[in-house]
Parts: C-alpha cells; structure tokens; sequence
C-alpha cells in the first residue's frame, strides 16, 4: 500500500513545522501540526509506504510500534475523506 497525493493537491511542510496541504483548484489550505509533518516526511523517505514509514518513526520516537500505526491510520483516514491523498 502506498499513500500518494490526489492530483492538483501540493505538500508543503511550513518554517514553524506544520504541514499545508493545497488544493490548486479551490485553493483551500489544510493545515497539520508537526506531528502530521513528520508522518508526512517518513511517508515520502519511506515511498509512499505506510508500514516502513510507521516503522522508521516508532523507532526513531521510542514508540510502540502498533501505536504508531495506529496514529497513522487514523491521520490518513481524515486526509482520505478530505479527498487529499489517495491509496494505491
């Protein structure tokens, strides 16, 4: 499974850590704390690849592997129905 943007969609991660996410058609800005902006970057480190990116970041917080999971499941379910990102 890998997570891509949707098409006219562009990724920003901000100077103070935030994610943005732009729609270029309706010009709507979705805005993530620093959190989302690592998963972000691990996500594009990793491919696309939701497992490996999970993983590099629980290592690298100390975290519970499956809890980190978890938070990423749950962050892409809110990016999937705000039509943002999709799963190939």
């Amino acid at each position: 499974m890998r997570v891509r943007l949707e098409q006219g969609i562009v990724a920003k991660v901000t100077r103070n850590g935030q994610l943005e996410l732009i729609s270029e058609r309706s010009g709507l800005r979705y805005r993530f704390g620093a959190t989302a902006a690592a998963m972000w970057i691990a996500l594009q480190q990793q491919g696309g690849s939701l497992e490996r990116a999970a993983g590099v970041l629980a290592r690298q917080w100390s975290a519970d592997p499956a809890a980190t999971r978890r938070d990423f499941d749950v962050w892409l379910e809110d990016m999937l129905r705000a039509g943002l990102v999709r799963v190939e």
